[in-house]
């Protein structure tokens, strides 16, 4: 069996099994139990590495590299292939849940929610946490999620990032300017390049 073909079969087990467990809704519980089989996925660093997945080879943050999504563009894996000073301010993914699991390197995340403005002045968001991640590790996030992303340690990074759906069927995405509080539209050409390796 070729490294590629053996990516390939842990990667549909991997998928098979979080799309069991994700039939009845995007819930914390299920995210939760879906993070784990990431994790266990992403732990095999043998199938992922930056020679099969190279990072930048210009001034771009990152190279997204496609994986698996089924006919309807549905649990969309990609590997994220991160230069060491990537970083992307708040940001939301439409209204598509995510589950980001390290292989290489380190990311801390912020997490937030939009809150209910009452007038022009209020904060756009509320900051709910954040979160290293790094191997062993991985972040969840709802549809109503967003996030700010930025490497760590000046080290590159290689993570997986898995989707209800991929970027081009994620809708209307928006990104967060926490210091002019406002809300911007996000286009997909902010991410770099994304290569089909299935």
């Amino acid at each position: 069996m070729t490294m590629k073909s053996e990516r390939a079969t842990a990667i549909d087990e991997t998928i098979a099994g979080i799309r069991a467990i994700m039939e009845t809704g995007p819930t914390i519980e299920n995210l939760e139990r879906s993070k784990a089989l990431l994790i266990d996925l992403a732990q095999r660093r043998e199938l992922f590495d930056f020679e099969h997945f190279p990072l930048p080879s210009d001034d771009a943050m990152e190279c997204s590299y496609l994986l698996h999504e089924y006919a309807d563009g549905s649990y969309s894996l990609y590997v994220n292939s991160g230069a060491a000073h990537q970083y992307y301010g708040p940001h939301d993914h439409g209204d598509t849940w995510a589950i980001i699991a390290g292989v290489r390197g380190r990311e801390r995340h912020k997490l937030y929610l939009k809150r209910q403005a009452v007038g022009p002045d209020d904060c756009l968001l509320e900051k709910k946490g954040e979160i290293v991640v790094a191997p062993g590790t991985a972040v969840t996030m709802q549809p109503d999620g967003i996030h700010e992303v930025n490497a760590l340690d000046d080290q590159p990074l290689l993570h997986l990032h898995l989707y209800a759906r991929n970027f081009e069927l994620q809708g209307e995405r928006w990104k967060y300017d926490l210091e002019r509080n406002q809300a911007l539209a996000f286009s997909l050409d902010e991410l770099g390049s994304i290569t089909d390796a299935r």
